[in-house]
């Protein structure tokens, strides 16, 4: 059995590599090293290989797909997709599973482990469906962390939920300024007159509000506000939970910053700067 499922999982890593869509995802534990406090966490990988940053998935739009889940940790865990109508689903340590993922309005949306140690640990990514097609496409996955939440999940013990709540690191795509303006999926670069979209998804556990200097966005789809679709603001809250694209015209040359509201967001650990910084590079 265990020689079967190794060749079935080998098979589907070699099928993933030749297929245009990421269709498998690995959820692995291990060590994250891109926050002062190096601490264990658990993630999707699009590999066997190890990686301490969550892989994000695209898709075409209006169109079912299948996806892949490869448990490599001991424990049982629960996977959801943050769309209409979609349940959870429970993968046992070392097994595999196959979904589907539904056909989809082209937009932003989250996933991830629902389980305590999954969410506490910071398995969780963003589904991106038909955003690659027309405008180069940047992304944010946004979230805020708690080192004795996360030491207490990974030992196992139980999670004081009615605690105080007073995360220490605020993370785009697991990393904290200036890590975020080495990652080119952070680092929004254009030339003069070009257009790109953001899609930005929270993680976390509380809302967060972003600034972006020397530009408006537009908001072209929400999960939680699809009535503000159209609006166009320089600064823009992103509710917990929230899957959010935005689209941004580069009309003036220039290094500009986005970064979060929340004075202790932009920290790490309380040292300014840190933390939700990312910046925006216009060139002739």
């Amino acid at each position: 059995m265990r020689i079967s499922r190794y060749l079935i999982v080998m098979f589907l890593s070699m099928m993933s590599w030749t297929s245009s869509a990421q269709d498998s995802l690995w959820i692995a534990r291990g060590e994250w090293p891109h926050i002062p406090d190096s601490v264990q966490s658990i993630r999707f990988n699009a590999n066997s290989d190890w990686t301490s940053i969550n892989a994000t998935l695209s898709r075409v739009p209006d169109q079912l797909s299948t996806l892949v889940l490869i448990n490599s940790d001991s424990i049982m865990h629960t996977w959801k997709l943050e769309a209409e109508g979609e349940q959870e689903w429970e993968i046992g340590g070392f097994d595999t599973l196959s979904l589907n993922i539904p056909a989809l309005a082209a937009g932003a949306y989250r996933f991830g482990l629902t389980n305590e140690v999954g969410r506490v640990l910071g398995a969780s990514g963003q589904l991106q469906v038909g955003l690659d097609v027309d405008f180069p496409l940047f992304h944010w996955n946004l979230g805020d962390w708690s080192i004795d939440r996360m030491v207490a999940a990974d030992l196992g013990l139980p999670i004081a939920w009615d605690a105080p709540y007073i995360p220490e690191q605020f993370t785009i795509n697991e990393r904290t300024y200036p890590a975020t303006v080495d990652d080119v999926d952070a680092l929004v670069t254009m030339s003069l007159g070009d257009t790109c979209l953001i899609s930005i998804v929270n993680h976390g556990f509380m809302d967060h509000v972003f600034h972006f200097h020397g530009f408006h966005v537009t908001i072209v789809s929400s999960t939680l506000h699809p009535e503000r679709v159209g609006w166009s603001k320089d600064t823009s809250p992103i509710l917990r939970g929230e899957a959010l694209v935005v689209q941004l015209v580069a009309n003036q040359i220039g290094m500009y910053p986005v970064h979060n509201h929340n004075l202790i967001a932009v920290t790490n650990a309380g040292f300014y700067p840190g933390g939700m910084i990312t910046q925006i590079h216009v060139m002739p």
